[in-house]
Parts: C-alpha cells; structure tokens; sequence
C-alpha cells in the first residue's frame, strides 16, 4: 500500500529540504532550550507558552531557528532564517547567559563585605578562644598562634563560600544574630543538658559549636523565608525580647534560686526565645516591616520595659524578682502597642534610629534633671524610676509624631 502511495507523493511534492539538528552553545552542550532553561535564562520573553527551541542547519549551510509553543490548546511552529553570523551571535548570547545567575536570582553581595568582617569578629572573641580552651593550650606562643589561625580561617571560608552566591544585609543581620546568640543558647543547653555540672572544654566546644551553627542557621533562615533585612531586624528584636523575657520570667519565679529548678529556668529561657523568633517569623509575614519599624519596635518594647517600674515601685513591692518581673511584663506591652502603632506607618533606619535616641536622650534628661533636683539624697527609687520613665515617653512620642505620615 506504501508502495503504491511514493509515486503520487513524488508527483505532488515541492522542493524537499534535509536539515540537521545541531547545537546551540558554543561548548556542545545545550542541544535544545527547553521551558527551565528559556526560564533560568530569560529568552524568548515574548512567547506565550513556550516549549522549545531547536537549531537546524540545512544542506547548503543555512540555519533555522525553530521554536515551539502552544495557541489554544495547538501547538504551532516558528521558524526563523539565521546567518552564520547570526548563529555566532547566538551562541555568544547564549554562553554569556549560562556563565551569569539565574534570571530574578543575580547575585546581591552587598552584606557580604560585613558579613566576612563579623564572622572575623566572632573568631577573634568566640572561635579563637573557645579552641584554645578545647585544646587546653597552655602558654603564650600555641595558645596565640592557634588563635591567628582560626582568625584567617573565619576570613578564608566565609570569602571562598559566598563567591558565587547572594549576601544580602539581611544575610549579614540574621547570620551575626544567629551567631552571637547562639552561643547563648548552646550554653542554655548545655547547662539544660548536664546533670553533673560542665567542664571548661564542654564550654569550648559549646561555644565554638552553636557560634558556628547559629550563623549558619541564621544565614540559611535569610534564604528559606526569603526575608528581607526589615524582616531579619524584626527577627532578631523580637528574638532579643523572647531570650530577655524568659531569663527575668525565670528569675522573678525564683527558678534560678532554687538549685533543682535551674534547669526548669534555662528550659523556659530557651522556650521564651523561641517563642520570640515565631513571634518575629509571624510579624514578618504579616505585616510589612521595614528595618527602622523593628528599631522603633525595639523601642516601644524597652519604653514599656522602663514605665513598668515606677508602677512596681509604687505598691512598695521591696523585691527585685518584682522588679524584673513588672518589666517583662511591661515590655510585652510595650511591643504589642508599638506593632499596632506601626501598622500605619512606615519609618527609614534613619527615622528608626532618631526615634529610638530620642527616647534614650528623654529618659536621660529625666534622670539628670531629678537628680539635680535631688540635692539632699532624699528621692526615692520612685522618683528616678518615674522621671526617667516619664521623659522617655516624651522622647519617644515627639520624635514618633515628628516622623508619622
């Protein structure tokens, strides 16, 4: 039946053109652009529902860029005419892309400066010694020798390791507090952990081990909630304000005076703090928080801490667990009225810093002006806790009002 068909196609046929599929890429490796690739490296924007791209190259030498895509639910068929010169131009084109990131992923470095800088900071006050405790270095010569080591290895892999990637400042943020806090809580831990109490180089080790997890986490955090640095400032704040309020919870219920409870004391700090971080996440996704909104959050948080006193300090409570108690309580406070606060309104890290010194520099004027007032010694707690509370309400209401919309 084939057989009997050839003649007629033979008679009906036109100029029949034999192509070759070769390849796109100068290196040989790119036979066809598929949809992920087109994707990754932004080709072809103009074409709705892309399937492929292919190059032929006919008999005589003339190239054909074919693509493929879909028009109500067909699929159709580009076909392009190129030059040689063309086809260079293309495989140039497309070598240049596939060396560079993908498209929406360029590399933003621009933490990656400090970022280098605080992990040599680390070394020098968290690595360095922690090691040289570990190893139970005794004498000048090992122990500072050891410890210039560690320092130009904290510089060596942080460089070597964010060549070829993004360090955004929320990057930076997150990893310094991921770092710097970590170590608090590994030693929490640490302490949580231990029934027969800890050695110096259990300490090493903890210091030098949740230092380097904590960075790494906070820095990987950056990347898995896509968080912007308003966001891994708010991360952070609220993180500050979890670890702080769970130690003066843990305090003011007498965990920490009572021997078989301490451990119930660390447990509730490392609860609190996470706690706090959710806290943080939570906001962050739901709110849109820039960074001087976390420092004006901050500062609400410690307004609410310092306004808490006096009150304490006016049922004549004698007790310093009250104290840190009202505190907490305060702070807490003090947080959930600066977020509603904040839900209307946007502040610059600039803004956010003035807002925050301003409360700092009232509280102080408050504190200054009473105790020249108190020439014969005769004020009370009372009196400093109120004025002092007093004036770093003003500075913080005059210099929020001065920067709202």
């Amino acid at each position: 039946m084939i057989a009997l068909l050839l003649p007629a196609l033979d008679a009906g046929a036109g100029e029949v053109r034999t192509e070759e599929q070769v390849i796109l890429d100068p290196e040989g490796k790119t036979v066809e652009i598929t949809p992920a690739l087109r994707a990754r490296l932004g080709l072809f924007p103009e074409v709705e529902d892309f399937q492929g791209a292919r190059l032929f190259r006919g008999e005589d030498q003339t190239y054909v860029l074919e693509l493929t895509y879909q028009r109500q639910g067909q699929r159709w068929r580009q076909r392009q005419s190129l030059s040689p010169a063309a086809v260079d131009s293309l495989r140039l084109d497309l070598r240049r892309r596939l060396a560079l990131p993908p498209v929406g992923l360029q590399f933003d470095q621009s933490g990656r400066g400090e970022f280098i800088l605080d992990q040599i900071l680390l070394s020098l006050f968290a690595y360095g010694p922690a090691i040289n405790v570990m190893l139970d270095l005794d004498g000048l010569r090992p122990a500072l020798a050891s410890h210039m080591l560690t320092t130009t290895t904290s510089f060596y892999l942080p460089y070597r390791l964010t060549q070829r990637r993004s360090v955004t400042p929320a990057h930076r943020q997150l990893a310094q507090f991921g770092g710097t806090r970590g170590i608090i809580y590994g030693l929490l831990l640490a302490d949580l952990a231990a029934e027969k109490g800890r050695t110096s180089r259990s300490d090493g080790a903890t210091v030098l081990g949740s230092a380097a997890l904590g960075s790494f986490l906070g820095f990987k955090g950056v990347d898995w909630r896509r968080s912007t640095h308003g966001q891994a400032e708010l991360w952070a704040v609220m993180g500050d304000f979890g670890l702080l309020g769970g130690l003066g919870t843990s305090y003011a219920t007498g965990l920490y005076e009572r021997g078989g409870a301490r451990r119930l004391g660390d447990g509730l700090a490392l609860l609190s703090s996470g706690a706090g971080l959710y806290a943080g996440d939570w906001l962050a996704q739901h709110r849109d928080y820039t960074r001087g909104d976390a420092y004006v959050l901050r500062a609400g948080g410690i307004l609410g801490a310092l306004m808490a006193l006096p009150l304490v300090d006016a049922t004549r409570v004698d007790s310093k667990r009250a104290h840190v108690g009202g505190a907490v309580a305060g702070a807490v406070a003090g947080i959930g009225l600066s977020d509603h606060l904040l839900q209307k309104q946007d502040f610059t890290f600039g803004q956010g810093l003035i807002i925050s010194g301003g409360e700092l520099a009232g509280a102080l004027l408050g504190l200054g002006l009473t105790y020249l007032a108190d020439t014969g010694g005769h004020f009370d707690d009372l009196a400093y806790f109120g004025s002092a509370a007093a004036g770093g309400l003003g500075g913080f209401a005059l210099t929020f009002r001065v920067f709202s919309e």
